[in-house]
């Protein structure tokens, strides 16, 4: 199933990318069309950014957003590696994470914006205890960890130049609470929840990231990559580095919707709990995003995306008894949404 939706969406953009590259559409606004009937030049119809990644973009002075993006994951099936295990295991087994991210961007001078992303998080994890005669689930509800960033545009198109490309560095804050304790018998081996069931970490985490643009017609390519170095955390913790890196393309479809594509790939190192790094945490994992972008007025857009797994390589390790093993929870595929506005 997911292969023929990846199948068709892939066949769909490069029809599109093909018709963009060719030429003006008939009827479109072309330059013929123009000098034949005196008619003003308009703007050429552009794809908005893309869902799951960000992109090259600066804002220009004076101009802001805001967008509000909903994000659904969940993690129901154990892997080592790449192999998916089968089977009654202690530790994690099911988590459901949903997150609510409000951003909003401005424009402050010339080639510079900042902006700031608050999230608010929904975890739940459900665990077994290493004999299995105990299961348990954590509910973590609240804001999470708020992240500040500043961009610079390094080139422009709309300057002269052949694309769009922007640096940026940015901090992520403590502002989630990192204290929440386990129940027992979980609370026999470790006092508190690990930092990825933790609406914050306790650590300031430097950002740093690239990402670069590019216009052709209707169509728009993308590219970014971020990486975060994590600080220590509260109670002997630290989630590990991660780095990201993606890939885009989207295309105008009408003045209403936008088609797009992306890869997005996500490399997290081990997370360390109580001074020791937890062996069944981080790991690299690729997903393919087919999107859908319905402008529904020249100020405002809603988005949808579903990032898909296309491959995983998750941290675990066998024990004995099998019980006691440890491998790392993954999921096929996210939801995620976007309400975006443009002041």
């Amino acid at each position: 199933m997911f292969r023929k939706v990846i199948f068709f969406w892939v066949l769909l953009l490069l029809l599109s990318a093909s018709q963009a590259l060719a030429g003006p559409v008939a009827g479109g606004g072309g330059d013929s069309e123009q000098k034949l009937t005196g008619l003003p030049d308009t703007k050429p119809m552009k794809c908005l950014g893309l869902i799951n990644m960000s992109n090259g973009m600066v804002l220009p002075v004076g101009k802001y957003t805001a967008s509000i993006k909903y994000r659904y994951v969940h993690k129901d099936n154990l892997y080592d590696g790449s192999q998916q295990k089968n089977g009654e295991y202690g530790g994690k087994y099911d988590r459901v994470n949903q997150s609510l991210q409000l951003t909003a961007k401005a424009g402050l001078f010339d080639g510079f914006e900042a902006r700031v992303m608050v999230p608010f998080w929904d975890k739940q994890v459900s665990r077994r205890s290493g004999n299995l005669s105990v299961e348990d689930t954590d509910n973590q509800r609240g804001l999470g960890d708020i992240v500040i960033m500043g961009r610079y545009a390094l080139m422009r198109q709309k300057k002269g130049d052949w694309f769009n490309l922007a640096i940026g560095m940015g901090i992520k804050t403590p502002t989630g609470d990192s204290d929440a304790k386990n129940d027992p018998p979980f609370s026999n081996t470790h006092e508190y929840l690990g930092p990825g069931a933790q609406l914050g970490t306790g650590s300031w985490d430097p950002k740093f990231e690239i990402g670069a643009t590019k216009f052709v017609g209707r169509s728009r390519f993308d590219s970014h990559f971020m990486y975060t170095i994590s600080g220590d955390g509260a109670h002997g913790s630290r989630k590990g580095n991660q780095f990201k890196y993606n890939f885009g393309y989207g295309y105008a479809l009408n003045k209403y919707f936008d088609l797009e594509l992306e890869l997005n790939g996500v490399d997290q190192q081990r997370n360390w709990y109580d001074h020791s790094a937890a062996k069944n945490t981080g790991g690299h994992t690729i997903y393919i995003t087919p999107g859908v972008h319905w402008k529904i007025t020249d100020y405002s857009h809603f988005s949808i995306g579903v990032p898909i797994v296309a491959y995983r390589s998750l941290n675990g390790y066998s024990s004995s008894p099998d019980r006691n093993s440890r491998y790392g929870l993954g999921e096929d595929f996210q939801v995620v949404t976007r309400l975006g506005f443009r002041f």
